[in-house]
């Protein structure tokens, strides 16, 4: 090849090289750094004829030069780059599913009882006589359950119906899920729960006793009896100082300090018939102190009240009762 060839091959190649270097510097600035990637061969020689006044170069060029422009959106972009990317995976990334709780409903349904393996209530009332003993020893048990999930609902412990049917039917099949050891530690955990909370919970209504019944003394009007009792004389009646020997139609309740109703007659707003002197001690000594068409508020504190004791050893008398009593009618004795 001769050298007047070979040098104007050479000029083209690098009039080629600064047309591509200028046209990626006036559309992408950021591109710029990607024009290093080009063979070293054809590079060093864009550099020198830089100088050179060529009349094919355009002169817009000039004031352009690549590598000092290059830097600006090199640092521009470089951070976006660091504070974008790691929070891609949060943004994209499903969260994982959580694991599959073992939920069992409280509500005792037909369903609840076959899946503990409780066998279904027969259709028809039993008709043998050991058919009604079991039926009736269940219904017994039952209540008796009853009773303690109320009582421990009061101490803000819940258990679960259903699983409490599937210890049943595990016991009664042989079929236990907890060793021996396991209900024994998970039992006396749980009494000892129960006693703590019992005994805060005694604690407290006895504080509010003690409250109502400092409150109640106070009030104008208020007496005592020999025997502790506080009362008032809501409305003294009518006729005659009542005796041992006469008949009273009574109406009368009995309400702890949180309302709860814990004495009055099966009937409500009915009223009953005593004789004065076989009436309990509470409503005999209160009916004596008013007439026909009375009415009296007593209030009894737990000293007052006999100490009588339970299989435990317990006086469940430990509460104040606040009775309401009136004298509807009475049949004077001659």
């Amino acid at each position: 090849m001769s050298l007047s060839r070979k040098k104007g091959i050479y000029l083209f190649s690098a009039l080629m090289m600064s047309g591509m270097t200028l046209s990626a510097s006036a559309t992408e600035p950021a591109a710029a750094p990607v024009t290093p990637s080009v063979t070293p061969s054809a590079t060093a020689p864009v550099v020198a004829p830089a100088p050179a006044p060529t009349p094919a170069v355009d002169p817009a060029s000039a004031p352009v030069p690549a590598p000092e422009q290059t830097p600006e959106p090199v640092t521009t972009k470089a951070p976006a780059a660091e504070t974008t990317l790691p929070t891609t995976p949060a943004d994209t990334t499903p969260p994982a599913p959580e694991p599959a709780k073992n939920v069992i409903p409280e509500e005792v349904t037909a369903e609840s009882i076959n899946a503990a393996g409780i066998a279904p209530a027969p259709a028809q009332m039993p008709d043998s006589e050991e058919q009604k003993r079991a039926y009736a020893s269940g219904v017994m048990l039952a209540h008796f359950i009853e009773e303690q999930l109320a009582n421990q609902k009061s101490l803000h412990i819940t258990l679960n119906k259903n699983i409490l049917l599937a210890g049943i039917a595990d016991t009664f099949a042989h079929q236990g899920k907890m060793t021996d050891e396991d209900i024994r530690a998970t039992m006396s955990a749980f009494d000892e729960q129960v006693k703590v909370l019992t005994q805060a919970q005694n604690e407290k209504k006895q504080a509010e006793d003690k409250a109502y019944v400092d409150a109640f003394a106070k009030r104008e009007g208020v007496k005592k009896t020999r025997q502790g009792l506080l009362y008032f004389i809501d409305n003294k009646g009518e006729g005659a100082a009542l005796k041992d020997t006469d008949t009273l139609q009574v109406n009368y309740k009995g309400v702890l300090v949180d309302g709860t109703v814990v004495d009055a007659p099966k009937i409500d707003n009915a009223y009953e018939v005593f004789r004065v002197a076989t009436m309990p001690p509470v409503l005999r000594d209160s009916v004596k102190l008013i007439r026909k068409g009375g009415q009296i508020t007593v209030v009894i504190p737990p000293a007052t009240l006999e100490k009588t004791k339970d299989a435990r050893g317990e006086s469940p008398l430990n509460n104040v009762v606040i009775y309401t009593i009136s004298v509807v009618d009475v049949n004077q004795s001659k």
